[in-house]
C-alpha cells in the first residue's frame, strides 16, 4: 500500500518578478491626442509641409471626425423615428450641445441644427456642406442642412 502524507501538498512558489522587464502602464492615450502628436511630428509629410501644414492637417482631420460623429449619431434616429418633427441632442466633446430639429419631405429630409455654443455654431458654419454630404450619403437620399439664426454666429 502506498502511503499518502496528511500535510497540504506543496505548490510551487511564483517566480520573483525581474527588474529587467520593461515596466507596463495602464494609462491609454486619448485617440484624438495621439493622432495630434503623430501629426505634428511626422518627418516632413508628403506634401512636404512643416508644423504649419501639420496644424491644418490635424484641424481637417478633426473636422471629419466630429462630422462623422454627428452623422453616426443622427442618421440612425432619422432613420427609424415615426414621429415627425424629430427632436434631439447631442453632446459632441469639446463642441458642446447641438439641438437638431428633422423634418422628413417628399423623398427628402430637412435638418437645422443649433449649437449653444458661439464657437460650435462658428465651426457648423463652415462644415454644414460637409455635414450634409455625410448625412446625403448614411441615407441615400437627399438632405439639406440649415442653421437656426443663433448658430449663424
Amino acid at each position: 500500500m502506498k502511503q499518502v502524507s496528511v500535510s497540504p501538498p506543496e505548490r510551487p512558489r511564483p517566480r520573483e518578478s525581474r527588474d529587467d522587464r520593461a515596466p507596463e502602464f495602464g494609462a491609454l492615450v486619448p485617440w484624438e491626442q495621439g493622432r495630434l502628436f503623430a501629426r505634428l511630428f511626422n518627418d516632413g509629410g508628403q506634401d512636404g509641409g512643416g508644423y504649419g501644414t501639420s496644424l491644418n492637417a490635424i484641424k481637417a482631420s478633426g473636422d471629419v471626425a466630429m462630422i462623422e460623429a454627428l452623422t453616426e449619431q443622427l442618421a440612425p434616429r432619422m432613420l427609424v423615428n415615426s414621429q415627425w418633427p424629430m427632436m434631439a441632442v447631442f453632446h459632441l466633446g469639446r463642441l458642446g450641445r447641438i439641438n437638431a430639429s428633422v423634418r422628413r419631405e417628399q423623398g427628402s429630409w430637412n435638418v437645422e441644427l443649433d449649437a449653444e455654443q458661439d464657437n460650435t455654431a462658428r465651426w457648423l458654419s463652415g462644415v454644414r456642406q460637409q455635414c450634409e454630404q455625410r448625412l446625403a450619403a448614411s441615407l441615400r437620399q437627399p438632405v439639406n442642412v440649415y442653421l437656426a439664426k443663433s448658430a449663424q454666429a
